[in-house]
């Protein structure tokens, strides 16, 4: 009768590092694709198809309120409320009726390549100094809009809001060809981190969750089996002796269909001249039952690998049912350098 173990079997913090080393060139294939979708698309969207340099002129104004603002409560212009009189469509068409807009063919908005992305305001510290942005893809049409710009500030928007008693222009600076804030250095760096960190949770959560069996003796914790171990291992021969003595007739069952059982009979025959004859695997024919119980001794064999132990339990739970004991297990494909490495280099 067997039983699982598993609230009884430790974290293996050394297998779960050496398979992470197992699972590098994925850790780092996946990175490398990570790195090139994400860093890629941001170099692309942003470099590649970005917006080019523009030439922007800086305006700084000085300005009176009618009413000055000395108290909570008092009424001032923010730096929101001067972005939205820049955008709305009495400052714009102050703008389109100066000159020489006045005299063009084309509207504002043409020629500016979007007026309203244009001109923008901000309000650095003091609310009496706002500064005025003009951002244009040339010297030129930023130098004539700044200049556009400094007289409706100062004469009919001055004038059309009651609260301003005067603006004047006190500095005007530019037109500096100013690039785009892109980083793609920092966006691939950052790209790999994040692929690399969530690459390895991926793996590492499948690792934990697969149920996976790569080592002989998680057939002894696990499930409380007499494990052979691998038919590479220096103690197999042995164990085979030991544990098969007054056993001729043995019945070699293969948990999965993807093992071949003639394959391992040959190998065992190979170890130890006995009468091994293969059954199928009871996953697949139940009727093996009776075949199994007349037999000696009863050799599983379980294919090492992720989600190993389902289709063991399932075999497992069946024999118990049969009354069918099992002699020992063998794992088999096992990964002779994992098992070589989780020992520091002994078997």
């Amino acid at each position: 009768m067997w039983e699982g173990s598993y609230a009884l079997e430790p974290f293996d913090l050394r297998l779960t590092v050496i398979r992470m080393v197992c699972n590098l060139k994925w850790i780092i294939g996946l990175t490398l694709l990570g790195t090139l979708v994400f860093g890629g698309g941001y170099y692309v969207k942003n470099v590649i198809l970005g917006e080019p340099p523009k030439y922007e002129t800086t305006i700084t104004c000085k300005l009176e309120y009618t009413n000055p603002p000395v108290q909570s409560g008092d009424y001032y212009i923010n730096e929101m409320t001067w972005n939205t009189y820049v955008d709305s469509e009495e400052f714009l068409k102050l703008v389109e009726a100066a000159e020489p807009f006045a005299y063009m063919d084309v509207t504002l908005d043409m020629w500016a390549g979007g007026a309203a992305e244009a001109i923008s305001a901000s309000v650095a510290s003091d609310i009496h100094v706002p500064s005025f942005k003009v951002s244009m893809t040339s010297a030129e049409k930023a130098e004539l809009l700044a200049g556009v710009v400094q007289w409706v500030l100062t004469g009919p928007f001055a004038e059309s809001v009651p609260e301003i008693a005067s603006m004047k222009v006190i500095d005007v600076s530019g037109p500096e060809l100013v690039y785009p804030d892109v980083r793609p250095v920092r966006a691939v760096i950052l790209s790999a981190l994040l692929s690399c960190f969530f690459v390895v949770v991926f793996l590492l959560l499948r690792e934990i969750g697969a149920d996976s069996i790569w080592l002989p003796a998680t057939l002894r914790k696990r499930y409380g089996l007499q494990a052979l171990g691998t038919i590479c291992s220096s103690e197999f021969q042995e164990n085979i002796c030991y544990l098969y003595k007054d056993k001729k007739r043995i019945a070699v069952c293969a948990v999965e269909e993807s093992v071949n059982p003639q394959e391992v009979i040959k190998s065992l025959q190979e170890k130890q001249q006995k009468e091994w004859f293969a059954v199928p695997t009871p996953l697949l024919s139940p009727e093996v039952a009776e075949t199994m119980r007349q037999a000696d001794g009863v050799l599983l064999v379980v294919e090492a690998g992720l989600h190993a132990g389902k289709p063991l339990e399932y075999v497992l739970e069946f024999m118990e049912v049969q009354e069918i004991s099992t002699t020992a297990v063998l794992l088999w494909n096992a990964n002779e350098a994992l098992i070589k490495a989780y020992y520091f280099g002994r078997k």
